[in-house]
């Protein structure tokens, strides 16, 4: 008996894919990939839309700003993309309050965008008080000026009829509030230009110094008496005279009792 051929139509038949899907499988496959390549790209351009990448935040010099006030220091270091943040409070002899003393990073440090600079500012300054100093001696006065936390500016002479070195004036007056370490000058007598000749005999050598010291007068040549009857150390002797008008600055010759 002779066997049929088998019918193309079967089932072998059918478990083979079609001519048509042999043919589309790669056309889907590169509109797959298309597509998704669209995708990404229309992804990437819209991130950078939304979200553009402007790199790491450039390096910054920070500006000098000591010496300026706060505000004008906040201004300056915000204009360079820096932050100014208030620091210590600190007294101060020259600087007004608000004043900058110091800062962190200092100038001309390179640092990142928006970085903190710490500013030190002036609490104001710290103030003092002129002592009255007229009448006082020169010594005394420069003393009192250093205890108050003052300096001694200049220092002139005039003829007066006051003992030699006494303050006749000062600038700043006695009472006025100044900042510390503020130099007071001071107006000191001379002596008086004309004056008389005191009488020394019989005197100490050391008060004898004293008292023409504080007239301007000076000891000049100092001699010796062994035969006189005075106690031994007074003085004997003296030229000019008492009573004698004399000018600052002469010079005074005494002769004192006893042996050098």
């Amino acid at each position: 008996m002779t066997e049929s051929a088998p019918d193309a139509g079967g089932p072998k038949a059918a478990s083979q894919p079609s001519l048509f899907a042999r043919l589309q499988a790669p056309l889907l496959k590169r509109h797959a990939i298309i597509a998704g390549v669209s995708f990404t790209l229309a992804w990437l351009i819209v991130a950078l839309v939304l979200f553009p990448d402007t790199g790491p935040a450039p390096d910054v010099t920070v500006p000098g700003v000591v010496g300026l006030r706060f505000e004008e220091a906040e201004r300056k270091l915000g204009e360079t993309g820096l932050k100014a943040v208030l620091g210590e409070t600190q007294p101060s002899l020259t600087a007004p309050r608000r004043y900058v003393l110091s800062q962190t990073p200092a100038a001309g440090t390179t640092v990142g965008s928006g970085v903190s600079v710490t500013l030190d500012v002036s609490g104001g300054q710290v103030r003092a008080k002129v002592p009255t100093l007229v009448g006082l001696t020169r010594d005394d006065a420069v003393a009192a000026l250093r205890g108050a936390n003052l300096e001694v500016g200049q220092v002139v002479e005039k003829p007066g009829p006051e003992a030699r070195g006494t303050v006749l004036s000062s600038a700043p007056e006695g009472g006025q509030q100044v900042p510390q370490g503020t130099p007071v000058e001071l107006v000191v007598s001379a002596g008086p230009s004309e004056l008389r000749m005191p009488d020394v005999v019989g005197r100490e050598l050391f008060e004898v110094r004293a008292t023409l010291e504080q007239l301007g007068l000076k000891i000049g040549a100092i001699e010796y008496d062994s035969t006189s009857a005075l106690p031994t150390g007074l003085v004997v002797w003296q030229t000019p005279s008492a009573g004698l008008a004399v000018t600052a600055g002469v010079q005074i010759s005494i002769r004192i009792s006893g042996r050098p």
